[in-house]
């Protein structure tokens, strides 16, 4: 079951945002590089790819790569993010620390796979390198 405050919490903070900034300003997430770590076997790769990129395009915030783990090599650590992790400017968007392992697995998001709205406030929460 979602938290229909978080929700209404992120529509709000995204309003705000979008009051905020001229209208012909750069986007704030303009220089972001966004990244989608995943790899085939993890149900919620293709979807969660998805709204990240619909969430990137209503900001503005750039073009969304996906990064298929499974190419990288057995000992790096970014095979270490479960499936799918969104990493943006090399940190991952809901504040998981960085792999000291390079295991690989599946995310289960808290309250089930976030909204494009949560991926969005979060984007827009970010700062740019």
């Amino acid at each position: 079951m979602r938290h229909p405050f978080r929700v209404i919490l992120s529509v709000l903070a995204l309003a705000a945002l979008a009051a905020c900034q001229p209208a012909q300003s750069t986007p704030k997430g303009a220089a972001m590089t966004i990244q989608v770590l995943g790899f085939a076997d993890c149900p919620n790769t293709p979807e969660f790819v998805r709204r990240v990129k619909e969430a990137a395009a209503q900001l503005g915030a750039g073009d969304v790569i996906y990064v298929d783990q499974e190419t990288f090599a057995p000992d790096d650590l970014r095979r270490g993010y479960p499936s799918p992790t969104a990493l943006v400017n090399n940190r991952d968007l809901f504040d998981m620390p960085a792999p000291t392992q390079p295991s690989m697995g599946c995310r289960m998001y808290e309250g089930g796979l976030p909204t494009v709205d949560e991926i969005a406030a979060r984007l827009a929460a970010t700062e740019a390198p």
